[in-house]
């Protein structure tokens, strides 16, 4: 073999030779794009733990919970407002003509308002209607079965007049309804209660005319008449039970009157109180929520006054005293 076959290149080192500058100059350009991409994203990346499939399963599961949570406390946001949607609509249905007036007129009036409750309802007069009506069973009861029916009847009579005089204490207007305008808030309260206490007044002097008249002038003969007398007797004793029995739908009716002018006077939820002066105002026992608006520098007053009204939620009452406690109409 010459100098000059040993020089000349075989075939199959210059395949080796391509391959290779090939491969360099991949790698090179791949390292450049490499390179450029790392530039472009700020810097090399940071080593990754090992455990970071446990950290895409913790993150998962994150964002499966935070997920859940998120739907549940939508659920349960919507029935709190269908809820309050619902009593709210139950508390609109409660209100009667009185409400129609302007809230801060029910508000000025407040306390006035409750005196003419008070007044129109000393007592409990359905209860003691109900209380006419056992007396007189009992008294009728007497009359049936007691050899000496005169003698049990007449302290449960006397019982049963002092139990209409009590009832029959109401007060008679101090104002004509025939005055009414439409604008004295005062007059339309005292028209509200005074005519179904009319009406209970005059089935108690009905009923009193019958006992008074009928009934008792009947006992006290008792001893000196037949027993077919005593039959009478008990038919108007059945006759005044049943004069008692509708007046007890009289006294429910005055009973619903009395609590309109109530809630009237103390339901100011979503009222609009801002042009009141509060100054000198009972707001004892007024119920409001966070739509209720009030006077510039008294919602904090009364917000600290106040306590959750019974299970309607976002309904506060305000109480006689501070609280020292933050309560919140939306809560």
């Amino acid at each position: 073999m010459t100098d000059r076959d040993r020089h000349i290149p075989k075939a199959e080192d210059c395949c080796q030779d391509g391959l290779g500058t090939l491969l360099a100059r991949t790698h090179e350009q791949l390292g450049t794009a490499v390179t450029d991409r790392i530039t472009a994203r700020g810097g090399p990346p940071e080593l990754r733990p090992p455990d970071l499939a446990l950290d895409r399963l913790l993150a998962a599961a994150h964002r499966s919970i935070g997920i859940a949570v998120t739907h549940r406390r939508s659920r349960e946001n919507r029935a709190a407002l269908t809820q309050r949607n619902q009593a709210l609509e139950a508390r609109l249905a409660e209100r009667g003509p009185l409400f129609s007036r302007p809230s801060p007129v029910r508000l000025k009036y407040r306390q006035q308002a409750l005196c003419f409750a008070r007044r129109y309802w000393p007592v409990d007069l359905a209860e003691g209607m109900r209380a006419a009506v056992r007396v007189t069973q009992h008294l009728s009861g007497f009359l049936e079965n007691t050899a000496q029916p005169a003698v049990h009847a007449e302290p449960v009579v006397q019982q049963l007049r002092a139990s209409l005089d009590a009832m029959a204490r109401l007060p008679k207007p101090q104002r004509s309804p025939a005055t009414l305008t439409g604008l004295d808030y005062l007059v339309a309260v005292e028209s509200a209660l005074a005519e179904p206490a009319q009406r209970l007044l005059h089935d108690l002097h009905r009923i009193r005319q019958l006992l008074d008249e009928e009934l008792a002038p009947a006992i006290t003969t008792l001893g000196m008449s037949s027993p077919a007398y005593l039959c009478g007797v008990d038919a108007v004793a059945q006759d005044l039970i049943d004069d008692l029995t509708q007046g007890c739908g009289q006294a429910d009716a005055l009973a619903e009157a009395v609590a309109e002018v109530e809630r009237a006077s103390s339901d100011f939820v979503g009222a609009d109180l801002s042009s009141v002066k509060l100054d000198g105002v009972l707001l004892e026992g007024i119920l409001w929520d966070a739509t209720t608006v009030w006077p510039e520098g008294w919602e904090t007053l009364i917000r600290s006054a106040s306590m959750p009204a019974g299970e309607e939620q976002g309904v506060l009452i305000v109480a006689a005293e501070p609280s020292d406690t933050v309560i919140h109409a939306e809560a």
